[in-house]
């Protein structure tokens, strides 16, 4: 039996249509300009303006959650402000990671974020609770790395005045 032979319309369909052994060059567009690497430091007067924005949200967060346990709140209810200040805190060290600083503001800045690490491990634990007694306990824990003081070092290189206790 003989092989037969490809019609002469599909070869050259085939031909135009790229398969005849060449590459064509395609150009591409130009790569997206990359953003700068060295982005410059805030102000001392706008960190001030962003350290508020960013902070709001996780003291907002601890505030009700000390309000639901000052007002003798159900265990559950309290773990779910737990699971609101976790969600909190792991927002703000984020944020706060993603800001270059003022010189004078980086030392405190990173020790508010080494406390963070600590207490965000026992909020995630509180938020988890499976008891009372376990979410006291993990609470306790993450209060003990509020990062309170570190927090009033960084606004006092801010010129910001005290933060007011809830």
């Amino acid at each position: 039996m003989r092989p037969r032979l490809a019609p002469p319309a599909l070869v050259l369909v085939l031909l135009l249509a790229g398969c005849g052994g060449e590459t064509e060059q395609v150009a591409l567009p130009p790569p997206a300009s990359p953003t700068p690497s060295t982005v410059a430091p805030l102000t001392v007067k706008e960190a001030k303006g962003r350290y508020l924005s960013v902070v709001a949200a996780y003291d907002i967060a601890r505030d009700e959650l000390a309000e639901a346990e000052k007002a003798g709140r159900p265990w559950r209810s309290v773990r779910e402000r737990a699971a609101a200040v976790a969600a909190a805190d792991a927002a703000c060290a984020e944020e706060l990671r993603a800001v270059r600083w003022p010189a004078a503001v980086q030392a405190p800045i990173a020790a508010l974020l080494a406390e963070h690490e600590v207490a965000l491990r026992h909020w995630k634990l509180a938020a988890g609770a499976d008891g009372a007694a376990e979410l006291r306990r993990e609470i306790r824990a993450a209060a003990a790395h509020d990062g309170v003081r570190q927090a009033a070092k960084v606004r006092a290189a801010l010129g910001l005045p005290p933060r007011r206790a809830a």
